[in-house]
């Protein structure tokens, strides 16, 4: 009670020292009391800024009226939320609904990356980037394409005001002028940009260029700006700070986030120093997280809340004396993100070597019309997930006839990035992958992919592509490789056999909404193949080299969130291809021309957030009893679901490549289980059958039956996995190890 009377009367005379009444020689009664204006000032400190909601919840409650915000980096962001009239209720919904950890890291839901691009995207240990004929490193980690998104959609209902004066609250926040290190108080310009140029943590996220000047995170230079807030006309002021000290311990300087945070802060002490100064109600966050545990947020705002709480009764204290001076309601805090807005012009910034006709082919429609904020997101991570550009922003410009101008403001991508990724299962063995991706090199819109796999069974891949999307495009590949597997009768192994394949194709191609993929064009091939053990002497008129052509269709589909541990969605394709004899001297009795399509189609169900359903099927033909070659025959066995050979397929069970026909059906039903994090158990049953004739395949005692339980563990270098399995075919269990991705 005593400690509370005291922090009474400390307030009080906080407030009559603040107003202290002015007196004049010619009037008898003093000058009314002025009612102070009201500060808050929000430091930065990464995701430990989410203790903030529950100090806003506490104002709230208490009914404080604020005057003036101020923040740095999450400061600026919860603090500006806060000015343009965002609850606090509806501040923590926000944060829950983010998967934090895409976010942070620019990722993109796999749906919108580019179909080509898929069977690349984040399959290596390192990329670096390719740029004016040399291997760099990129200017920081991440461009903040998921942020920027993210704050043009919060802070949408204040697009059109550009002076941050005219807020609900007035606001300002702090950047760092990237060449020279001078704080820049940020009152004016585009809000979200403003706040992104705040919260531009030097190494992580791009710098922003911002009226004019290039910006990094305020944070190094005044991380708690009470003296801007001061000078902007504030008068008493209220500090909550999240900020950690200076480490002085190696130990605790275990990540590159701890590390850039340090340095952050080097500079910062003589900004909190004043800001201790100035502040009368100074809040102290001790959280118990770090700076990037965003996706700990639900304990942040917990410790958060309950920290503020302790400070209700010298906040509600505060309130009753303002408003004994002079009444005031609390404003309304209802504001939510608009759902649309209405569009004039559209205008390209950055772009060089991709035409505005390109990028027109994507925003045209959002010109003269309603423009609704998440087609426009959609639209956006689209054009992103081509891998064209670095990032694509947008910005708002406010028109005199309330409508705005829709500025796409990007930046091309580097010409090309090198990545490298290692790989060893017991089918191919170890191997090491250097593949390179280079984009408008050799021609706007083009695409270049190359990849060589060194190892046991070497290959070197080549695709270029001219993309025009949904519209008919052009491509180019090139495919060399060299495998070998086992000839089994039943399950007796007989002898090897030695693949070599050299084929170029050329096609056309076009794109459905990133998910769709339809070729049609012609195929050459060089091949031989020949036997470690000859059992057939026929077969060794094919130990040389010889030719064959193939006239095609595909259509492919890939909608799966993830390339591995797949959730939902599905993987398809179906192949259609007329191959035909060129070398005289191989036997027309035993290869012809032959007509052969076949249907692959994965799915992914959830069943609950753990447990994922994933039924396939795999079914092929070969028409009018001809023989194709061995490289378009069937095969089935082992358990990777990539292989040289496209109607090569998995069976659990089975030994690599152990059955081969020219007629193929097999159903798959596995069940993926998320035991814990990225550790996965997979439940695996596969039945079907493999066979020359079609009789043969449907005859039941030809039926093959393969079970297992696959242990997985999603790590950085892709897949580690142990498969305990067996089959009808197969008397005694076998077992297969997988590890990193599979290419």
């Amino acid at each position: 009670m005593i400690i509370k009377e005291m922090q009474k009367f400390l307030i009080i005379a906080l407030l009559i020292a603040t107003v202290t009444p002015v007196f004049s020689t010619n009037v008898k009664e003093p000058a009314k009391k002025k009612r102070p204006k009201i500060g808050l000032v929000l430091s930065g400190g990464g995701a430990k800024g989410f203790a903030y909601i529950g100090m806003l919840r506490v104002f709230q409650e208490v009914g404080l009226p604020i005057d003036y915000i101020g923040g740095t980096s999450i400061g600026s962001i919860m603090g500006g939320l806060y000015a343009i009239g965002y609850s606090p209720d509806e501040i923590q919904k926000m944060i829950e609904e983010q998967d934090w950890d895409a976010v942070l890291k620019d990722e993109i839901p796999r749906k919108y990356v580019a179909y080509e691009e898929k069977e690349f995207y984040g399959l290596s240990i390192i990329s670096l980037p390719f740029d004016r004929k040399k291997v760099g490193l990129s200017k920081s980690m991440y461009y903040g394409q998921q942020i920027n998104l993210l704050l043009n959609k919060y802070f949408s209902p204040a697009w059109n005001i550009t002076d941050f004066n005219k807020l609900q609250t007035p606001f300002l926040c702090v950047g760092a002028n990237l060449y020279n290190g001078d704080a820049e108080v940020l009152r004016s310009g585009y809000l979200p940009m403003a706040i992104r140029s705040s919260m531009s943590i030097p190494g992580y996220f791009s710098s922003t260029h911002y009226n004019g000047k290039y910006l990094v995170d305020g944070g190094i230079v005044n991380n708690y700006p009470a003296g801007p807030l001061k000078e902007a006309g504030a008068e008493f002021l209220i500090g909550g700070d999240v900020q950690s000290n200076l480490k002085t311990d190696i130990d605790e300087l275990e990540s590159i986030t701890s590390i850039i945070n340090q340095i952050i802060f080097f500079h910062g002490e003589k900004a909190n120093i004043e800001a201790d100064s100035l502040i009368n109600i100074n809040i102290k966050f001790k959280v118990p997280a770090g700076m990037m545990d965003f996706t700990n947020y639900d304990t942040i705002i917990a410790y958060g809340e309950s920290v503020a709480r302790e400070y209700y009764h010298e906040l509600k204290v505060l309130a009753d004396s303002l408003n004994a001076i002079e009444p005031k309601p609390i404003k309304e805090y209802n504001t939510k993100p608009l759902a649309y807005i209405d569009v004039a012009d559209i205008i390209y910034k950055g772009n060089k070597k991709l035409s505005d006709e390109f990028l027109s082919n994507y925003f045209d429609r959002f010109e003269n019309s309603r423009v609704y904020l998440n087609e426009l997101e959609e639209v956006i991570t689209t054009v992103y997930g081509t891998k064209f550009f670095k990032y694509v922003f947008y910005q708002l410009e406010a028109r005199t006839d309330g409508k705005a101008n829709l500025i796409i403001d990007l930046e091309e991508g580097s010409p090309g990035y090198i990545s490298a990724s290692v790989h060893y299962d017991l089918d191919y063995h170890g191997s090491i992958r250097v593949n390179g991706v280079f984009r408008n090199i050799f021609g706007n819109k083009s695409k270049l992919f190359g990849e060589l796999i060194l190892g046991t069974n070497p290959r070197l891949k080549a695709l270029y592509l001219i993309s025009n999307g949904i519209k008919p495009g052009f491509g180019l590949e090139l495919d060399m490789y060299t495998f070998s597997f086992d000839v089994y009768d039943n399950n007796i192994k007989q002898t090897g056999i030695n693949m070599s394949n050299f084929k170029t194709s050329a096609f056309v191609t076009s794109i459905f909404s990133n998910h769709y993929s339809a070729q049609a064009g012609f195929t050459y091939e060089y091949f031989k193949f020949n036997q470690t053990v000859v059992l057939d002497t026929l077969q060794t008129l094919f130990e040389d080299f010889n030719s064959y052509g193939n006239i095609f269709v595909k259509f492919r589909a890939d909608t799966r969130d993830k390339p591995y541990f797949a959730t939902n969605g599905f993987y398809g394709e179906l192949s259609a291809l007329y191959t035909m004899t060129f070398s005289q001297g191989w036997a027309d009795d035993l290869f012809s021309n032959s007509f052969v399509t076949y249907l692959k189609l994965n799915s992914y169900i959830p069943l609950s957030k753990r447990l994922t359903l994933k039924p396939s099927i795999f079914a092929g033909w070969t028409l009018k009893q001809n023989t194709p070659p061995v490289q378009h025959w069937f095969g089935a066995g082992g358990l990777n679901e990539i292989n040289y050979v496209s109607t090569f397929v998995p069976f659990t069970g089975v030994a690599f490549i152990q059955k081969m026909g020219l007629y193929a059906g097999i159903a798959r039903l596995h069940m993926q289980y998320n035991v814990y994090k990225k550790i996965y158990l997979t439940f695996r049953t596969d039945f079907g059958a493999v066979e020359m004739t079609q009789e043969d395949l449907i005859d039941p005692k030809n039926t093959l039956f393969g079970y297992g339980v696959t242990a997985s563990y999603d790590s950085f270098i892709g897949p580690v996995e142990f498969t305990v399995m067996g089959s009808n075919v197969n008397a005694f269990p076998s077992f297969f190890l997988n590890i990193g991705f599979s290419f």
